[in-house]
């Protein structure tokens, strides 16, 4: 039912193919480097090709997108980084979801100061949007790994904008007489809140969780595209690296065979999950269903 929902919307549809085109992208590096590429050549991070000069060289045979001013391939380093950038994402919104479930199902149940405390608490992570605090965190630790990033990112939204959101949600459910059948029934607390709220709001979780991975990927870009982290596979890193050695070797401006296939990337990858959120908020949403 919930599928057949969702495929009724071309744009998921088409969301849905472009995180599995990541998604090859990211298998595809690890067989192209251990079984067909010289390492030597197409490492991402110390490849070197001496058979082209001068660098950066534009896309021609044996590098379809050209290398970069220090001579690496820039096809392997789009490839290299899309990893990362899953995790990122992907650590992102299950933290997200996690958090803001938890928080908005403990809010409507137990309701009175409880849910008092909690909705101040996201009220005063909404002061701090996600990305700031990634900015500011990457540029204070620069040797934050793509997991701890994600986590920073799902903590902050998912205590703040997402909690309030499921919370209107939890509420509503709670109201319902199936819940009310449930506490005479003799269902504790906690077996109602893991048997009865908590399904019930997993969808706008699976909608809160691709919003955060679109989210994520764009603040963890914005880091790396002004130097604040050491991490060197990520598409950001790509188009930083790209205005600061550009300049260096003297060419008129960053190259383009590097600056348009990583911004694409971000681009595309971000595109992909906003759809797919778009399919599952029809799912999650009935008066949507109706809409269409």
């Amino acid at each position: 039912m919930n599928w057949r929902i969702f495929s009724q919307s071309k744009l998921a549809l088409l969301g849905l193919f472009l995180i599995l085109m990541f998604g090859l992208m990211a298998i595809a590096y690890p067989i192209l480097i251990n079984s067909v590429w010289p390492r030597g050549i197409y490492d991402p991070v110390t490849g070197f090709d001496i058979h082209i000069f001068p660098h950066p060289s534009p896309p021609g045979p044996g590098h379809i997108l050209g290398t970069d001013s220090l001579g690496r391939d820039v096809l392997s380093m789009i490839l290299a980084a899309t990893t990362p950038t899953f995790i990122v994402g992907l650590t992102a919104a299950l933290s997200t979801a996690s958090i803001g479930t938890l928080m908005s199902v403990i809010a409507a149940y137990f309701r009175g100061s409880v849910d008092l405390l909690i909705t101040n608490l996201a009220d005063v992570f909404l002061l701090f949007p996600a990305p700031i605090i990634m900015v500011i965190i990457g540029a204070r630790f620069r040797d934050l790994t793509p997991v701890q990033l994600g986590l920073i990112y799902g903590f902050v939204t998912g205590m703040g904008g997402t909690t309030i959101v499921m919370r209107a949600q939890a509420l509503q459910i709670a109201a319902k007489p199936f819940m009310e059948a449930a506490h005479i029934a003799g269902g504790g607390a906690w077996h109602i809140i893991a048997k009865h709220l908590i399904p019930s709001v997993l969808p706008l979780a699976a909608l809160q969780m691709m919003l955060a991975v679109t989210g994520a990927v764009v603040a963890d870009g914005f880091i790396s595209f002004f130097g604040l982290t050491r991490i060197s596979s990520n598409w950001g890193t790509i188009i930083y690296n790209s205005f600061v050695y550009g300049n260096i070797s003297g060419s008129y401006g960053p190259p383009w065979h590097m600056l348009i296939p990583a911004a694409a990337c971000f681009s595309l990858f971000a595109l992909g999950f906003y759809l797919v959120s778009r399919g599952l908020h029809r799912v999650a949403s009935p008066i949507i269903r109706e809409e269409y």
